[in-house]
């Protein structure tokens, strides 16, 4: 069986990598450099930046965790830990404008789908654990 930990990597690996996709497809292949510096709206691409941006940093927070029985709580920790410092952002000044708005909200809602996902995640774990 596949433990909470090594289930959320793959998750987050198969988020990331489905991100990319998007965001890829979105920029039509442009540099996000050059796309950001232009002066037409990019919404699209601003929210698929910010959610291969979070998932890039949970990836790197959980590999980094020390392996213990704890792990799950402590990831656990680390997805809300992320999601707090992504939605603290939203108010900071100079995170405004429509481009930071879908910047921030790329990645917030992209930590709540994972941190959903989790929690379904270690329920379903811990029933095939109970049967």
């Amino acid at each position: 069986m596949v433990g909470g930990r090594q289930a959320l990597t793959a998750s987050i690996s198969a988020r990331e990598n489905e991100a990319l996709k998007r965001l890829g497809t979105v920029t039509g292949g442009q540099s996000l450099c050059s796309l950001s510096r232009g002066s037409g709206p990019v919404p699209a691409v601003k929210y698929y930046e910010g959610e291969v941006a979070v998932l890039a940093e949970a990836r790197r927070a959980i590999r980094r965790l020390p392996l213990g029985p704890e792990d799950d709580a402590a990831a656990r920790e680390v997805l809300r830990d992320l999601r707090d410092r992504w939605t603290a952002q939203v108010d900071n000044p100079g995170r405004d404008g429509v481009r930071w708005a879908g910047y921030l909200a790329g990645g917030v809602d992209a930590v709540e789908r994972l941190i959903a996902w989790y929690a379904l995640a270690l329920r379903g774990q811990r029933r095939r654990m109970d049967s």
